[in-house]
């Protein structure tokens, strides 16, 4: 065999072999993503976690199945749990990833669309589709997912379990919830205690006074 026959043979085999080692490729499929935006994107939900400023993050809230991550702790909290936000857009990255452009509501998500063109995002590819449209008063979330890209069915009962771990989609929060809540933020002014958990005044200052059951 000529060296020139070998060198293309080894390298066949090389590449032959790269294939087999390379894991599989993943990603959201259209008809997956479509699904998703015309069931959430648009609306509004209350949420079961805080979610933290996007600044100086470059996935400032990942959730999947593990639980909810911070890409830097240290971030201010933008909303917190039980207030409710406006789901503006919803994005593939090209991967099995999706994120969701969040706002405190459908009319502040209008005003700030409306305002200046935000600066250049820095990072990758995932920062620049994350982050895009994030301004200085909502935040991104990105959904990390694990389901093969064949089975759409799969891929849509995660992206629903990953919402619920986000938000309260078809529920709502119980008492113990409400009042856990007060007490973790005894520090808030009652009115505001009382526009987040919708409890009365009257019985906020009650829990405040009584402490945790």
């Amino acid at each position: 065999m000529s060296p020139l026959r070998r060198t293309f043979t080894s390298l066949a085999v090389v590449v032959s072999a790269a294939a087999f080692a390379s894991p599989p490729v993943r990603a959201v499929t259209r008809d997956v993503v479509r699904e998703v935006r015309d069931s959430y994107e648009g609306r509004s939900y209350r949420l079961r976690a805080d979610l933290r400023s996007a600044g100086s993050a470059v996935e400032p809230n990942t959730v999947s199945l593990g639980g909810i991550g911070y890409g830097r702790e240290g971030a201010p909290v933008m909303f917190s749990r039980l207030e409710t936000v406006f789901i503006d857009r919803i994005m593939s990255e090209g991967a099995a990833r999706l994120s969701l452009t969040i706002y405190r509501s459908a009319e502040e998500a209008r005003r700030l669309r409306s305002g200046a063109i935000p600066p250049p995002v820095m990072g990758g590819f995932g920062a620049a589709t994350t982050l895009g449209f994030a301004r200085a008063d909502s935040t991104s979330v990105v959904l990390e997912m694990h389901s093969p890209k064949k089975d759409s069915g799969a891929q849509r009962q995660e992206i629903e379990a990953l919402l619920r771990r986000l938000f309260y989609i078809d529920d709502e929060p119980t008492k113990d919830e409400l009042a856990r809540f007060v007490i973790d933020h005894k520090l808030w002014p009652i009115p505001r205690l009382a526009e987040v958990t919708g409890l009365p005044v009257a019985e906020i200052k009650d829990i405040l006074l009584e402490g945790p059951r």
